[in-house]
């Protein structure tokens, strides 16, 4: 119990300390603050799958695993290469 409560401890004083960091980087600037922490830049990736999802659906059609991932490479490609991403 001992070991337990201790490791709490510095669980909650390293969150602090981070919870520190980030308030200091908000004060120099919301701008400054999105930059270093890459926030804002979910939407792109909600967006990736929204595409993905519409034109192919949710589901492969290949059960081993290798062939999945050549799969799913070869529908980003086909996307990429609509979107004028790929060469």
């Amino acid at each position: 119990m001992l070991v337990e409560m201790l490791s709490f401890n510095n669980l909650k004083a390293r969150a602090k300390d981070i919870r520190q960091s980030i308030i200091r980087l908000i004060r120099r600037g919301k701008r400054a603050w999105k930059e270093a922490s890459g926030y804002g830049k979910r939407w792109l990736v909600e967006s990736f799958f929204s595409v993905f999802k519409r034109w192919f659906g949710e589901y492969v059609s290949h059960m081993k695993i290798e062939n999945i991932r050549k799969e799913v490479m070869f529908k980003v490609w086909i996307i990429n290469l609509f979107l004028g991403l790929g060469g």
